[in-house]
């Protein structure tokens, strides 16, 4: 029964019950269950191969809805980590060569420390490839970086500074939040670099990200997918600070993207708050 069909069938009822007894109350609105109703239509069906593909339709309806939920939850448990003041947030991007992703040309990192309410914003830039630089796919933005000095170094040196803030965050807090925006490609990278994460006992290590001192992972995309209820296609991080009314310059450097992510997690923090 769609939602037009129960309004008409109440007005009905309604004018029926003046008829009987003018003095008769009108029956109230029922509650609604839930905020939207869907209209729903009869599928008729009538052989093995209809009821089969419907049965893959509901699947991945079902599948859909449980990621949607998850993200839903993982939305909140954000607000909740920042507003615990408990741990530093840290922002990762990773820029590598168009032409051969293995060849990683940038890294920045941005760290909120909530018990303090203070950013940190890193910037470095692969030495032992200079020479080369992106522009064909993507904007070559390495030398734009707008939150601080970039510093020119090896990868493994780069690393090993990345390593030394996490660290710091370990023997503090005990644990650390990784955000980003499509986090997964740079974890990625970061497995190829051979990047160990620190342990929560501060003296263990490892190259899976999940076995280390993590508390958990803040995906923005997923986050703002979660905030419009559509995880489908999620907007990249310059359009999706767009749609929110954040201004941003030279993305594609990974300092800034790493900034920018971090602002576009408060927002979607603070939206959600509100």
């Amino acid at each position: 029964m769609t939602l037009s069909t129960c309004n008409n069938f109440r007005e009905t009822l309604e004018m029926l019950m003046q008829r009987v007894d003018p003095h008769l109350p009108a029956p109230e609105r029922p509650v609604p269950l839930c905020s939207h109703y869907i209209d729903t239509h009869m599928i008729e069906v009538n052989s093995r191969n209809v009821f089969s593909r419907l049965q893959q339709k509901v699947k991945k309806a079902n599948k859909r809805a449980e990621k949607l939920q998850h993200a839903i939850d993982d939305l909140h448990r954000a607000v909740e980590l920042i507003q615990s003041k408990k741990y530093v947030f840290c922002a990762i991007d990773i820029e590598a060569w168009e032409q051969d992703h293995s060849i990683l040309l940038e890294i920045g990192w941005t760290l909120y420390d909530s018990t303090t309410d203070r950013y940190m914003d890193q910037h470095y830039l692969i030495s032992t490839y200079r020479h080369l630089v992106n522009g064909r796919f993507v904007s070559d933005e390495k030398m734009n970086f707008s939150f601080g000095t970039s510093v020119w170094c090896t990868l493994k040196q780069a690393l090993k500074e990345l390593r030394k803030d996490l660290d710091w965050c370990v023997q503090r807090d005990g644990g650390f939040v990784l955000v980003g925006h499509g986090l997964d490609s740079d974890l990625k990278y970061l497995q190829k670099a051979q990047f160990l994460w620190p342990c929560s006992d501060g003296k263990q290590e490892t190259l899976d990200v999940n076995q280390s001192a993590i508390v958990t992972i803040c995906n923005t995309d997923e986050m703002y997918g979660a905030s419009i209820k559509d995880l489908h296609n999620p907007p990249s991080l310059g359009s999706t600070m767009a749609i929110l009314g954040l201004e941003s310059q030279n993305l594609h450097n990974a300092g800034n993207d790493a900034h920018y992510t971090m602002l576009l997690f408060m927002e979607l923090i603070k939206n959600v708050s509100q």
